[in-house]
């Protein structure tokens, strides 16, 4: 069985003409979309070529990269080498992500391309959902006491200090006044994930279920927009929160055509009566996504300190 779950992550690529043999790996090739599975590339290659490996950012269908690709490089008998370069995939939605081929380039020609697997990301099985919500007690060994504090002066001293500061902080927790203090909220971008989520596991396009889907949809970038930049999205008509949008100077051009055009479609199908495609459907999805991603706080820099 193992032989064969590996021989399904693998796609080998043909050798090329100058020796030069490569493939790709997914693992695992399905995974919850609460994990993350990871992509390599390999190319073996006699020891005197210049490989350069493909740069796979943003050619995994839309999955998130979990930090920078780990390249390593390998020496092999026979005067060859190996060099290969991971990444670690990240998604978020439930569905089926479709990889580029990855294309290899020796002495600055290409020198073979090689298909990739797609991934398949599903939805937590009940099993796993109770696992994630689980919380194991963290236990560990016990060092083995040492001899010294076995006697019976220390150990009566240390009773008797603990006493005392049991004692201390008993009278401090009991006298000092109670605040209550609220849980921060969540982000507004980690609920608005959560309902991205929520609405692609409900399959709304292979069901032909158009308007329901647009509702949704706009509902959430617009609670998002609201929660993120304090704009009145959600009680806005469409010309009057564009309006509001470009006014407050809050979102980029490129942000406010996006939102345009999406909300303008949006719409069409909400009240025009337009039936947009699957293909039209997803891709809304992905622009909301995508929306979401690219204005998500970034940590600022490190300031350098003066000289």
């Amino acid at each position: 069985m193992s032989g064969l779950v590996s021989l399904a992550l693998m796609l080998l690529g043909a050798a090329a003409p100058d020796g030069i043999d490569a493939y790709v790996t997914l693992e695992p090739s399905a995974i919850p979309f609460n994990k993350q599975a990871t992509y390599t590339i390999t190319v073996e290659a006699p020891a005197g070529a210049e490989i350069k490996l493909p740069d796979m950012a943003g050619k995994f269908g839309g999955v998130d990269i979990s930090g920078p690709p780990i390249l390593k490089r390998e020496t092999l008998s026979g005067n060859r080498t190996r060099v290969s370069n991971t990444y670690t995939l990240d998604p978020i939605l439930v569905k089926d992500y479709f990889i580029a081929a990855a294309a290899i380039y020796s002495n600055d020609a290409l020198a073979v391309t090689v298909p990739s697997p797609a991934l398949r990301v599903r939805n937590l099985t009940p099993e796993e959902q109770e696992a994630a919500e689980r919380v194991e007690p963290v236990t560990g060994p016990i060092d083995p006491p040492n001899p010294l504090f076995t006697r019976t002066a220390i150990v009566s001293a240390a009773g008797a200090l603990a006493l005392a500061v049991a004692a201390w902080f008993a009278y401090r927790y009991w006298t000092k006044p109670k605040i209550a203090v609220a849980p921060p909220p969540r982000p507004a971008w980690e609920r608005a994930y959560e309902r991205l989520r929520e609405l692609d596991a409900r399959q709304f396009p292979q069901a032909g279920q158009y308007e329901p889907f647009y509702v949704e949809l706009s509902d959430i970038l617009r609670h998002y927009i609201e929660d993120r930049f304090t704009l009145h999205a959600p009680e806005r008509t469409t010309p009057e929160f564009l309006a509001e949008a470009s006014g407050a100077g809050a979102l980029t051009d490129d942000h406010q055509k996006l939102l345009a055009g999406f909300l303008r479609h949006s719409d069409r199908v909400k009240f025009a009566q337009f039936q947009p495609t699957v293909s039209e459907m997803d891709h809304s999805m992905s622009l909301v996504l995508n929306f979401i991603d690219e204005t998500v706080p970034r940590p600022e820099p490190a300031q350098e300190e003066a000289a």
